[in-house]
């Protein structure tokens, strides 16, 4: 089901039963639903209207609306092997149930510049909140992400009054960034957003992406040879400091091979082992660096 007629004859296309949201209501109770979100943002009205079904969304116009980057997210949402990332998800709960050692990740391949590749080093609270689905079973009345199949998000933000549950120290290369908007954006959030996607498209452009972080706080961020940091820091809201509000372990690396790391999808996000996320995507965009190629272990680096 979607609110684009395009991705409805793309949908038919690849074999799937499509329906227009005008008819949402003649569905029976209990249905399966994909909802591909092209035009609308995500409302309480909305899930009202499907809250008789099992529905895995795709909130397309969260990330970018234009058609290319949504038949590319159609398809990629079609390729997804859900009962590989649901085993990965549950794989990532019970590692980190189990280990109270810092998480670091580590990638022996250096930049193309000569930099050095990935080593960052992740220090997780004793009581942290994720943000998964691990099941591949959706009941009537469940709405689930794409996003939750494709990752575990960490999430956070900074607080005097509360301990952050993740500190990153160390350097991340990222393949890629993305940035997304909250359907609660406000004013000055939309200008920043707008202003992130130019800035999005400008370090794609220039990838590898190198961030180096210290204490959870991005220190500095460079690209193609260019200093990048404070104009991250403009759009994603200066009053969040670059503190790191994500860490997300990916859980979608079977799309990989057909992964095109210049769109605004959210099925990249989940595509590498590990992304970091600034912003929140109201009051400034929520930007994610995907890195494409590491490895994890449960220690300092070595």
């Amino acid at each position: 089901m979607s609110d684009d007629e395009t991705l409805l004859g793309a949908a038919s296309r690849y074999g799937l039963a499509s329906t227009p949201m005008a008819e949402v209501d003649e569905l029976p109770a209990g249905a399966n639903v994909v909802l591909f979100l092209r035009n609308a943002l995500l409302s309480r009205e909305l899930r009202k209207r499907f809250r008789k079904f099992r529905v895995l969304f795709v909130p397309i116009s969260s990330f970018d609306g234009g058609i290319e980057a949504a038949l590319y997210t159609l398809r990629l949402t079609l390729l997804t092997d859900y009962a590989a990332a649901c085993e990965r998800s549950r794989g990532w709960i019970d590692e980190l149930s189990s280990h109270t050692e810092p998480l670091t990740f580590v990638s022996k391949r250096p930049c193309s510049d000569g930099e050095p590749g990935t080593n960052f080093v992740c220090t997780l609270g004793d009581d942290i909140s994720i943000d998964a689905w691990a099941s591949l079973v959706i009941e009537p009345g469940q709405w689930i992400s794409v996003g939750s199949y494709c990752e575990l998000a960490i999430t956070t933000r900074p607080s005097p009054d509360r301990p952050r549950p993740f500190t990153i120290d160390g350097t991340a290369v990222a393949s890629s960034v993305l940035v997304a908007r909250d359907p609660r954006f406000d004013e000055a959030g939309d200008a920043r957003i707008r202003a992130a996607d130019d800035l999005r498209r400008e370090l794609n452009r220039r990838a590898p992406i190198v961030l180096r972080l210290k204490g959870g706080v991005l220190s500095d961020v460079r690209a193609g040879g260019e200093d990048f940091t404070e104009a991250l820091r403009e759009v994603t809201n200066p009053a969040y400091g670059l503190h790191a509000l994500e860490l997300g372990l990916g859980t979608n690396q079977h799309v990989l091979p057909h992964v095109d790391w210049s769109f605004n999808s959210q099925l990249n996000e989940g595509a590498g082992p590990v992304h970091i996320g600034f912003g929140e995507g109201m009051t400034g965009a929520h930007m994610d660096f995907v890195v494409a190629e590491a490895t994890h272990h449960f220690g300092s680096s070595h």
